[in-house]
């Protein structure tokens, strides 16, 4: 029997492991089933396709790779401490585990046409996404692919807030693949989806969607414009916002309901979901109060949060739909402190020299995790994590002989 060199075994499982990436790119907006398979598949690819020495400088050279293995340390460590139970400690490890798919494409040193391709890929399915999610909007369909999706409230694949998200980020992408598109026909179709995209945000009910969906707007006018952009970005948004909400009855109502809980109180005219984010965010503070350094310990925060809440006689929630609260509540103020750190790395690891199209994108998923962590557990919830993980392990990896342009 012929044996095949190991050096081709490598090469084959490194360009499986290029392929796996793209389909990621593909199937995380839509199916949750697949990325897990996708993801172990990617590993797998990983282990057989050597380079270890290599992959092992290029992980310590890397401000980004290196931020995140801190924070995982620490978020591994802190499961050692608290008085969780070891299934929650256990849980909670492996949904911040996949905070390793970000050193180990950056170990692969994706280059410029595997990148293009997966991002591309992403496009595509985003763009099937908004596609069927329109069709629901009119009517084509009576409801989406998850519980709580209707005409009323478009969404498909995924919640409201999860698809708001995603939508979001398919924006401003379909906005820099309009920018970098030659052929004027193709520039003009891309800018309609664009379009398209940020219509659906404001047909589905997810409020982090449209708060995300004006930074990024301030976001790209400033970096094509500077500061003059920030004006403009200010004007178009008070004018989108005036239109949709006399247009959009979905946006309409959002906004009535947010103004309500402010003028009125949330315990006076609030609705039940806002009342509850309310209630998690003072139990969770006095979590962090009672552990302000090392936290109640990753996997601890139910235990923790239960020990107020059977005083209360309220009910326990799996998180505090924010992240930085979760942080806090579980690892302390060290864990915040990384957390921030990792952000600030990736912001500082974008480079002036780089194509405006990468910085764009990059700068806008950073801003994506840095404000929808305000409001919902970016780094547990499976869509949006794994999105920023996989983006963000494309987007700092690079071969020695990569060009500036993506």
């Amino acid at each position: 029997m012929m044996r095949v060199p190991l050096e081709r075994v490598q090469f084959e499982a490194r360009r499986a492991a290029g392929w796996t990436t793209t389909a990621l790119g593909f199937t995380i907006p839509i199916w949750v089933v697949a990325d897990s398979i996708l993801i172990v598949l990617l590993v797998v690819c990983w282990l057989a396709s050597g380079e270890w020495k290599e992959r092992a400088r290029r992980i310590t050279t890397n401000p980004v790779a290196v931020s995140v293995l801190v924070l995982f340390g620490w978020l591994l460590a802190g499961s050692l401490w608290g008085g969780g139970a070891l299934e929650d400690r256990m849980l909670a490890v492996k949904k911040y585990a996949d905070l390793l798919l970000i050193p180990l494409l950056i170990s692969m040193a994706m280059d410029i046409q595997e990148r293009t391709r997966a991002i591309l890929v992403l496009g595509a399915s985003l763009a099937v996404t908004l596609v069927l999610s329109l069709a629901l909007g009119t009517g084509v369909f009576s409801t989406g692919w998850v519980i709580g999706c209707d005409f009323s409230n478009p969404c498909v694949f995924k919640k409201h807030i999860t698809h708001n998200v995603l939508m979001a980020f398919g924006a401003l992408l379909f906005g820099v693949l309009a920018w970098r598109s030659q052929a004027r026909g193709v520039r003009w179709g891309w800018g309609l989806v664009a379009a398209l995209a940020v219509s659906n945000v404001l047909m589905v009910h997810g409020r982090t969607g449209y708060v995300l969906l004006a930074g990024l707007a301030v976001l790209a006018l400033h970096t094509v414009f500077g500061w003059r952009g920030v004006a403009g970005a200010v004007t178009i948004l008070v004018l989108v916002f005036c239109g949709a909400y006399q247009i959009s009855t979905s946006f309409h109502n959002r906004v009535t309901l947010t103004v309500s809980n402010v003028t009125q109180g949330i315990s006076l005219g609030g609705d039940v979901a806002t009342q509850e984010r309310v209630e998690f965010y003072q139990y969770t503070v006095k979590i962090i109060q009672d552990h302000p350094i090392f936290g109640a310990g990753t996997g601890g925060f139910t235990q923790a949060y239960g020990a107020y809440a059977k005083q209360a006689g309220v009910e326990v929630p799996t998180h505090p739909h924010n992240q930085y609260l979760m942080i806090l509540a579980q690892v302390g103020i060290v864990g915040l402190c990384l957390l921030l750190w990792l952000f600030v790395q990736q912001w500082r690891s974008i480079s002036p020299s780089e194509d405006m199209g990468h910085r764009l994108l990059t700068k806008g998923l950073v801003l994506i995790m840095v404000v929808g962590c305000l409001f919902n557990d970016l780094l547990v919830d499976h869509t949006e994590k794994l999105l920023y993980c996989w983006f963000s392990g494309l987007m700092y990896s690079k071969t020695d002989s990569d060009e500036t342009t993506t």
